[in-house]
């Protein structure tokens, strides 16, 4: 399969504006190109169209005259493939694209339209770009040119004033540097090589890493050299104050980046419980545990602590919930994320986080601590979600807080996401 075929048919699985999900049928299963390049390709186009919705289907009405309603779904998902290629990359000139596009509109059963995808990508090659909206109009800036829907940008400007609202608009635009935390025992030298790049991070026991493949990264996850990891999501693991000989419940695991910090901080003497209820993450975070040989790190796949089989933990010292959330603090590294600020999908987290909290609170012993994470912005997902935890548990006080916006310096060693972290204690 073509680096476009699989854009095209992993594209067709996401909800997003003014798009059908599911409408290309070929009958044919579908896997990643063998090609780590062609693959590479895929997922830069895949995240490219994604990051630049708004703007790719205003460039498709203007080059094509017509709304976008009277264009077919799948003739849309190409024509935008097409475009993106053509205004953000350069590795293929813009003919070559423009004929890719008419035979892909071939192979995905719209034949009758490839002389209309021809026209559209032909003018676009030759006609010179439309007049896009300035930042004298902040919100079709933020609309059209930066792909931030209109109720994205008018939460983010209550919150932040309109020009840091801008700012944070283009900073989910950029590319976000691959981060890695070196692990507690390893030393700099393993990661660099004459194919990698190694740079320090402003914060301390980070560096940004230029040039590593899959390959480099997935094997000093396995050896326990480095991991893959937020500058502010990193930060959080220090809040938790896990020390030796500790036993600690991580709620909300995932694929247990967190957790390994936090088996680093209690040491081979401490005890780590790692909850989830994703079986695919519990499997692979059990699966980096045996190749690393750690042993004092049980997981429990489980949403609820109700539904552990064994008895459900009641002694922890420390205690992280790192909830499901908007993730508006990370947009630059999850795009789609931007489609699904509304008010109805916060209120429906703000129920889970909630839920999640209060099941989480009988696990925290007397004396021990409790962080709530989240990677958003939102006071609503954030501080209001302490402040009606603590208002039915007064059992807990709050020790500290703190909320980071992404940063809007370009430079990739002073670069991190948003998110927010509050510190409570059992009395």
């Amino acid at each position: 399969m073509t680096s476009r075929d699989y854009a095209l048919r992993e594209l067709d699985e996401k909800r997003l504006p003014n798009w059908n999900s599911g409408v290309v049928r070929t009958g044919k299963p579908y896997a990643p190109p063998p090609d780590p390049r062609d693959l590479g390709l895929a997922e830069n186009i895949i995240a490219g169209v994604v990051k630049n919705l708004l703007l790719l289907q205003h460039l498709t009405q203007h080059y094509s005259g017509r709304n976008l309603k009277s264009i077919d779904p799948v003739v849309q998902k190409i024509l935008a493939i097409g475009l993106y290629q053509m205004r953000f990359l350069d590795r293929i000139p813009p003919s070559a694209a423009v004929d890719e596009a008419v035979e892909q509109t071939r192979r995905f059963g719209q034949g009758r339209a490839s002389g209309f995808v021809n026209a559209v990508l032909r003018k676009a090659t030759r006609d010179p770009s439309p007049l896009l909206p300035g930042r004298d109009s902040p919100a079709e800036y933020a609309r059209v040119v930066l792909s931030h829907p209109p109720e994205l940008f008018q939460k983010l400007q209550a919150l932040l004033g309109t020009e840091d609202a801008l700012q944070f608009c283009e900073h989910d635009q950029r590319e976000a540097p691959t981060i890695v935390r070196l692990g507690r025992d390893a030393d700099l030298s393993a990661l660099a090589s004459d194919e990698v790049g190694v740079t320090p991070h402003e914060q301390a026991g980070m560096y940004v890493i230029d040039g590593a493949k899959r390959a480099h990264l997935a094997d000093w996850a396995g050896r326990g050299v480095a991991q893959v990891q937020d500058p502010t999501a990193a930060l959080v693991v220090s809040h938790v104050g896990a020390r030796t000989g500790e036993r600690v419940l991580d709620r909300c695991c995932g694929l247990g980046t967190k957790t390994l910090q936090l088996r680093d901080a209690v040491g081979e003497a401490g005890q780590v419980t790692a909850m989830d209820p994703a079986q695919v993450r519990c499997r692979g975070l059990q699966r980096l545990l045996d190749e690393r040989g750690i042993t004092n790190v049980a997981v429990r796949c489980a949403a609820w602590l109700a539904d552990l089989t064994d008895a459900p933990p009641s002694d922890s010292d420390r205690v992280l919930v790192d909830v499901p959330c908007s993730n508006s603090g990370v947009l630059a590294r999850r795009p789609e994320a931007r489609y699904a600020q509304g008010a109805a999908a916060l209120r429906s987290l703000a129920k889970l986080q909630d839920r999640i909290l209060n099941d989480t609170a009988a696990a925290v012993k007397p004396g021990g601590t409790l962080v709530y994470s989240t990677c958003s912005v939102w006071p609503e997902e954030n501080r209001h979600r302490v402040d009606a935890f603590l208002e039915q548990h007064v059992e807990f006080e709050r020790m500290a807080d703190h909320s980071t916006l992404p940063s809007f310096d370009p430079d990739p060693t002073r670069y991190r996401d948003g998110g927010y972290w509050a510190v409570l204690r059992r009395k």
